[in-house]
């Protein structure tokens, strides 16, 4: 769906200023209302999992070339071994100033900037690699903002009735039609999850039918797993 198309939902929801200031302030409603539905769960199309940042002797900190990421998941070597831990940059500021050590990072931490309204993410490692080695990591994405009327949403057309429901309900609060309201109100969280329960399968965790354990020849069945090796 295009931003008219929305725009033409929060009309016939009783938003009423057709000014230019009232389009523009129209159009960064729908983003906003967009954006925070994309951060209530781990919608599939919002994963990434192609991140990765080649490491240089001696350097630990580096920029991440991705745009739009909102937050880093799991940070893994190319050996795929146990991935790395992360810490604070608080952490990571006081272990790489007083306990100074060189090897193969095992931890890492994220620092967010921001350049003219513009974010941007460096991953820091610690301790500091002695040899080049490549890091692969996944993110999650923040949705594209749409900015004229002709521009898509960057989200599933078969959810729209989800951005519907919250434009609906924001506008309703604003108006005071509703009080003690939000997109993480109870019940509407139970939409967002049966809309995320309808999302792509295959993105969710590797299932695991059944496993025998050998001291308790116990049944652990329907468990999932992340595999690490």
């Amino acid at each position: 769906m295009q931003l008219s198309d929305y725009k033409s939902m929060c009309k016939y929801h009783g938003w009423r200023d057709t000014t230019t200031d009232g389009e523009a302030a129209l159009t960064r409603f729908i983003n906003n209302t967009i954006y925070i539905l994309s951060t209530l769960v781990l919608w599939p199309e919002y994963l990434k999992r192609d991140g990765e940042v080649a490491m240089i002797v001696g350097t630990d900190s580096y920029i991440l070339s991705e745009t739009g990421i909102d937050r880093i998941g799991t940070v893994e070597k190319s050996d795929n071994t146990l991935p790395l831990c992360e810490m604070s940059v608080e952490d990571w500021l006081e272990r790489s100033t007083t306990v100074e050590q060189t090897g193969t990072p095992t931890s890492f931490a994220i620092e967010q900037s921001m350049t003219n309204g513009a974010s941007s993410s460096t991953m820091l490692v610690y301790p500091t690699p002695t040899e080049i080695e490549t890091l692969y990591y996944t993110y999650f994405r923040r949705p594209a903002e749409m900015a004229i009327d002709a521009d898509y949403a960057d989200w599933p057309d078969d959810r729209a009735w989800l951005v519907e429901e919250a434009l609906e309900k924001r506008l309703a609060a604003g108006k005071k039609d509703v009080t003690g309201w939000s997109l993480h109100d109870a019940d509407f969280m139970a939409k967002v999850l049966r809309a995320a329960g309808n999302a792509r399968g295959s993105y969710k965790p590797i299932k695991v039918r059944s496993v025998m354990t050998e001291r308790s020849k116990g049944r652990i069945r329907d468990t999932y797993w992340r595999i690490i090796d």
